[in-house]
């Protein structure tokens, strides 16, 4: 008789992940070198000694979950303040996702504005008001069926590093605006080259009294051991931090400047930040040892991006050599894989030339995945501490020979 097995959606046809320790992890017995590293959030390795140390200390410190205030969240956010001395206040959530709807919730307070204007190419988790991608002609497209019909009305979309074409979409619902939001470096094509359309946003916010918001959920840490804004004197008024700071364990920050606090107190706002599993003692206890680990050894950050970046070098000079149609983006210590050699300004042009090369990008995957190297579906490749110079160069080795065959 046939086995049936109840999966949960997402599930069917994918590739079952059954343990894991360093920069590996197993799938039906056999071992993968992991170039997701949960998304991200696994800056140390999984199963590094952080963790396992944390672990331990759990139970000798009976430290269990509350859904009350407790001690681990208070320490963790004295170590934030040294980290981001320019916000006032932190709130914790449950996931990068649930912060990016609380703080368009702080948004929305403060303004009574319900347009959000979002950045293409910019991610922003699973809630409904940013399920939304974008065409050439700039319309919102959903991502998902079930989202409400308000949510369409209120996002509208400046093209990713067009300043000319931005600021005229802004000045036409400039009245009407609750934030501005976008992620400083996006996974869809993560380079700093956008520098001067993100300093045209901050100038254009403060002049015109908009909120600027910036999603850091994958910067936050991973550059340079605090975050995009810091090391590139941006400032914001709300930013949202996750991933790293969490160490693989569910984690969404929440920081907003001393002007956003004041503001929502003269206003006399009332805002649910609530949830049974919010600022919860494990992980705050988790996310304190592991930030505070990566702020003492700050030459790990650096070491990972010299990794990202001796992948990007490696790869690219061997593209160019061979005349193949790829390039490496990177920033800090993440990278991107893009399937054509001709220049990129932003995601729409990416997947409009990739959607030439599908066929050769599938098999390109394949063959990646049978030299037991996990290569992440949605192609953000971030690197961890865990990864051996020895691995790091057989997937260099691996990739130019995957390229050189399909590209």
């Amino acid at each position: 008789m046939k086995k049936s097995y109840i999966l949960n959606e997402g599930y069917e046809g994918s590739k079952i992940i059954t343990k894991s320790y360093g920069s590996h992890i197993f799938i039906d017995k056999k071992k993968y070198i992991d170039l997701s590293n949960c998304a991200g959030s696994q800056i140390l390795g999984h199963n590094n000694k952080v963790i396992l140390n944390s672990f331990s200390q759990l139970n000798v410190k009976k430290i269990s979950n509350y859904a009350n205030p407790n001690i681990y969240a208070l320490e963790f956010s004295k170590t934030l303040k040294k980290i981001f001395p320019e916000f006032s206040k932190f709130i914790f959530c449950n996931s990068g996702s649930e912060a990016v709807m609380k703080g368009l919730r702080i948004c929305r307070a403060l303004t009574g504005n319900e347009i959000i204007i979002n950045v293409s190419g910019s991610w922003h988790g699973s809630l409904n008001e940013t399920l939304y991608k974008t065409n050439r002609s700039l319309d919102s497209i959903k991502i998902s069926d079930g989202l409400p019909n308000y949510s369409k009305k209120n996002i509208k979309f400046i093209p990713y590093g067009n300043i000319l074409k931005s600021e005229k979409i802004l000045k036409k619902y400039k009245n009407k605006i609750c934030c501005i939001l976008m992620e400083p470096i996006q996974g869809a094509l993560p380079t700093i080259e956008k520098i001067k359309f993100i300093k045209f946003l901050e100038q254009y916010s403060r002049k015109n009294k908009i909120l600027f918001f910036l999603d850091e959920i994958i910067t936050g840490l991973r550059d340079k051991g605090t975050s995009f804004q810091n090391n590139n004197n941006i400032k914001s008024d709300i930013s949202v931090f996750g991933k790293s700071f969490g160490g693989g364990f569910p984690l969404g920050i929440i920081g907003i400047t001393q002007k956003t606090y004041n503001a929502l107190k003269k206003k006399k706002s009332k805002i649910f930040f609530g949830g049974t599993f919010s600022a919860n003692s494990v992980n705050m206890f988790i996310a304190n040892n592991i930030t505070n680990y990566l702020r003492k050894n700050k030459y790990i950050l650096n070491s990972i991006k010299k990794n990202a970046d001796f992948f990007k070098d490696g790869v690219n000079k061997f593209a160019e050599n061979n005349n193949l149609d790829v390039r490496v983006f990177s920033y800090s210590s993440m990278a991107r894989v893009v399937f054509t050699k001709k220049q990129i300004v932003d995601r729409n042009q990416r997947d409009f030339l990739e959607n030439q090369n599908n066929n050769s990008i599938k098999k390109f995957r394949d063959f990646i995945y049978k030299k037991k190297i996990f290569y992440p579906s949605n192609g953000i490749i971030f690197f961890s501490a865990s990864l051996s110079k020895k691995d790091l160069k057989y997937v260099i080795n691996s990739f130019q020979e995957g390229l050189s065959k399909y590209f």
